[in-house]
């Protein structure tokens, strides 16, 4: 009988400064990937997911903080206004990628919650 090999434990909960500083220092060094590769290649004991959020929602560099300016708030109307609401799952979530898509400095929570 054969032996399985057991998977590494995944850490889970908040993530640390030294993780954080891991992450970024190997992104900026060999940029967005496969998001599994990236979290064992760096020596993080994260999952892939984990990593790719933490990036994408925390650590990227032009990630804008704060407030929407007055301007990206009367976009985000106008672009209510012309997809308007969807009651058809992958419709609306279409109207969520093109709005997201027209926003690039945010991570895609704030835009949810406008």
């Amino acid at each position: 009988m054969e032996s399985k090999e057991a998977k590494p434990k995944v850490r889970k909960g908040l993530w640390k400064p030294d993780e954080d500083l891991v992450l970024k220092t190997y992104v900026e060094t060999h940029g967005e990937g496969n998001w599994s590769t990236v979290s064992k290649k760096s020596g993080l004991m994260r999952g892939g997911k984990s990593c790719r959020l933490r990036w994408k929602n925390y650590l990227r560099p032009n990630i804008k903080r704060g407030g929407m300016s007055q301007e990206e708030e009367d976009m985000i109307i106008r672009m209510h206004k012309l997809l308007g609401n969807r009651s058809v799952p992958q419709y609306c979530f279409l109207a969520f990628v093109i709005l997201v898509e027209n926003l690039p400095s945010y991570s895609s929570t704030p835009i949810r919650w406008c």
